[in-house]
């Protein structure tokens, strides 16, 4: 197989993995409420915190790029009956993403120029795993 088949049969199976992958993360967040809001990170006793209106939460996420002090607008899962060591929190916000509100502002709809995971079904996400995985695994012959 050319070093070119070879990133291919990868690139395939790396797709077919998001894709399950995303659809095992859709079924682990089914519970809690839908959370959408913009507001402040700011230092808490024990963790950084999410405010927003007055309430301060947990983000559960890789909120990373950002420090103490930003903007930011962040999407996930509530769930105000969460268990975490942060003594100040008014609940946790599961499975979060945290962007840039001047990139993505509160209220509009979050569109991700390309998204390799999205559109994939499930059986799709499937097959395109094994395929690409037994490509993979071939032997380079020269």
């Amino acid at each position: 197989m050319s070093d070119c088949g070879r990133w291919c049969a990868i690139l395939t199976g790396f797709i077919g993995i998001c894709a399950l992958s995303t659809h095992s993360a859709a079924l682990a967040q089914s519970g809690g409420a839908d959370f959408d809001a913009c507001g402040v990170l700011v230092r808490g006793t024990e963790c950084t915190l999410f405010e927003t209106g007055g309430a301060r939460y947990l983000v559960v996420g890789d909120f990373s790029r950002f420090r103490v002090g930003d903007s930011v607008r962040v999407v996930g899962k509530l769930n105000p009956q969460c268990v975490t060591i942060c003594s100040e929190g008014d609940g946790c916000i599961g499975d979060a993403e945290v962007f840039n509100p001047e990139l993505f502002p509160c209220g509009t709809p979050i569109q991700v120029p390309f998204d390799p995971c999205s559109g994939i079904s499930l059986s799709a996400a499937a097959a395109l795993t094994a395929f690409g995985l037994r490509l993979a695994s071939r032997p380079l012959r020269r």
